[in-house]
Formats: C-alpha cells, structure tokens, sequence
C-alpha cells in the first residue's frame, strides 16, 4: 500500500512539474552561432561577427562568425530580418534597410538587411 502511494504521488509531482514547467513559445526563434559558410539547410545568416578566438581565429578584423536562424519551422505569413540576399524559395522580399552594425558591417549606405516573408 505504501510503495503504491509513493508511486501515485512521485506520478502526480511528476505531472505538476511537467504542467508548471515554462515551455518554449510557439513563435520563439530558433537561432544559433556557426564559423562563416557553414549554414545548413533550413536556416538564414540574420548576422556576423569577428571573433579572433574562433572559426580560424583571425588576427584581422573578418566577419568569421555568423548568427543564423531556422525558416523551415515559421508559418506562412511568418516574418524575417535576415542579411541581404538570403531568401530562401517560398519567400519574397518585403522591405530592405542599412544597418551598419550587422551583415557586413557596411560603411557606406547600401541595403544589406532584408525583410523576408513567407507565402508559401
């Protein structure tokens, strides 16, 4: 009897935590950090960075490290910011901008940030 109340119990402690626990919100962003050129399929470069202690470990001043989320997961409508030519088939480009603290870095006023959007 005993050992049959401590499963029932350990069953419903097990449930409450699993009803508690705070999950991960339908629309949350897949996203993840990746040496330059290594992005897989399903996924856009959104950003880059320099870090001389990875991918290659540049002494000079490269972007060799890039930001990337997932696309393949997003519902149709779904909107992206991702970098300046990366549009994946089944989406068209709704809105581009300068942003010269992402995707290159661009000094010069050029668009190299994309909104994209899925439509299929």
């Amino acid at each position: 009897m005993v050992r049959r109340l401590k499963g029932a119990v350990m069953a419903l402690a097990t449930g409450a935590a699993l009803v508690a626990l705070p999950g991960v919100p339908a629309d949350a962003a897949i996203v993840r950090t990746v040496c330059a050129w290594n992005v897989p399929a399903g996924w856009v470069k959104t950003d880059d960075t320099w870090d001389p202690t990875r991918c290659g470990n540049p002494t000079s001043i490269v972007y060799n490290v890039w930001t990337i989320e997932s696309y393949y997961d997003k519902p149709i409508g779904w909107n992206m910011t991702v970098c300046a030519g990366w549009q994946p088939v089944g989406w068209a480009v709704t809105n581009t901008r300068w942003d010269p603290t992402r995707c290159g870095h661009p000094t010069s006023i050029v668009s190299n940030m994309w909104t994209i959007q899925r439509y299929f």
